[in-house]
């Protein structure tokens, strides 16, 4: 599991993935406690669906200014890494050295539209197997052809999500 930062390679779906997910959950409630929402989201939330064999992570805290309490036990874990230049609405933390990401841990606001807009997607992804395959296709021709800008793969693919995001 793992991928080098700026490329793109998909791998079929892997049920493991929902046991590494599970797995850093546990881990990831030490740092933000139990009570906080942890959700599996992307593509290897999805079964059935290839995927960047990478585990995006949903937390939820109450708001983004929140996250600064956890900052300094998030630094102290060599397994991690704050993207310091995150988005505006997220901060974005890595595990694994840059050449094997194998987890994209997103921090938002849980009240805001983008922790909901993970959830909604990777729902309605279980629930549509058509609209499944269709991704699945456009992911497949992206990464052949962005497989070494994985920022310009992730831009081709807003179109359609925003499109599943809108029904």
């Amino acid at each position: 599991m793992g991928l080098a930062v700026g490329k793109v390679s998909l791998e079929p779906y892997n049920p493991k993935w929902a046991e590494d997910f599970l797995q850093e959950k546990i881990e990831l409630q030490d740092i933000f406690g139990k009570e906080t929402p942890i959700e599996h989201v992307g593509s290897t939330s999805v079964p059935g669906l290839s995927a960047k064999p990478i585990i995006d992570i949903a937390v939820g805290l109450d708001s983004l200014d929140e996250f600064e309490k956890y900052r300094p036990i998030i630094e102290k874990l060599s397994q991690y890494s704050i993207k310091e230049d995150s988005d505006k609405d997220e901060w974005l933390v890595r595990k694994g050295p840059e050449e094997n990401r194998t987890h994209f841990i997103h921090v938002l606001d849980k009240n805001a539209p983008r922790f909901k807009n993970y959830i909604k997607f990777r729902n309605y992804l279980r629930d549509h197997p058509d609209t499944l395959k269709q991704y699945e296709n456009l992911k497949k021709d992206l990464a052949v052809k962005y497989a070494d800008e994985r920022k310009k793969y992730t831009a081709a693919k807003a179109d359609f999500i925003k499109g599943i995001l809108e029904k």
